[in-house]
């Protein structure tokens, strides 16, 4: 009888684990989606007094996004190791996505008024659009950090793991940013990447 039980436990339980991973792989790629979608928006509202920008941008925002998570995955997973974090790198990268979310949905906030400023201001229009991508890139890392913070584990091992998520990123979307410039139709601080922000 207790072997019955056993074999029945372990049963549900080899059943259960590939639905639990196929939901954060299901929501992994749904937020991931919807990020770059809301990217997408931002980059075409940023570029619209130019019609051409505006097309580019729509493909050139959440590029930069998407190699940012690529470029700074490799230390994110060396830090999870060395720091031994007992978590999966689907969840991992779940919860980097849910922060980028976080700050991709101040972009879509922004969209509609940086959009009227494109077509009504040649002034206004760029300092709009350089501080709502700076305002979503603080409120997207603060997510982020606190994503990470609350995966089980040791909680000053994921502060650590936090800070370096935090900063491998940020530097990673700063230079992908110079890459992909012009975003906007002025030239930004941004445009010279790391460099041009120390020098300024």
């Amino acid at each position: 009888m207790t072997q019955a039980v056993n074999a029945l436990d372990n049963t549900i339980r080899s059943n259960t684990e590939p639905s639990v991973s196929t939901r954060y792989a299901q929501s992994l790629l749904h937020r991931a989606s919807l990020t770059l979608a809301m990217a997408a928006v931002w980059g075409f509202a940023a570029g619209c007094a130019r019609p051409m920008l505006a097309l580019l941008n729509v493909y050139k925002v959440p590029m930069v996004l998407t190699l940012s998570v690529v470029v700074a995955l490799p230390a994110v997973l060396v830090a999870r190791r060395l720091l031994r974090i007992a978590v999966s790198p689907v969840v991992l990268l779940t919860a980097i996505v849910a922060g980028l979310e976080r700050g991709a949905l101040v972009l879509i906030a922004f969209a509609p008024l940086i959009a009227v400023y494109a077509y009504t201001s040649q002034w206004v229009s760029p300092v709009l659009a350089q501080w709502s991508a700076g305002f979503a890139l603080l409120c997207g890392l603060g997510s982020l950090f606190s994503e990470l913070v609350r995966l089980p584990g040791s909680k000053g091992a994921l502060v650590v793991l936090s800070v370096v998520t935090a900063v491998v990123l940020g530097l990673s979307m700063v230079q992908l940013i110079s890459l992909a410039t012009p975003v906007l139709p002025v030239h930004t601080v941004f445009g010279a990447g790391i460099d041009g922000m120390l020098h300024r």
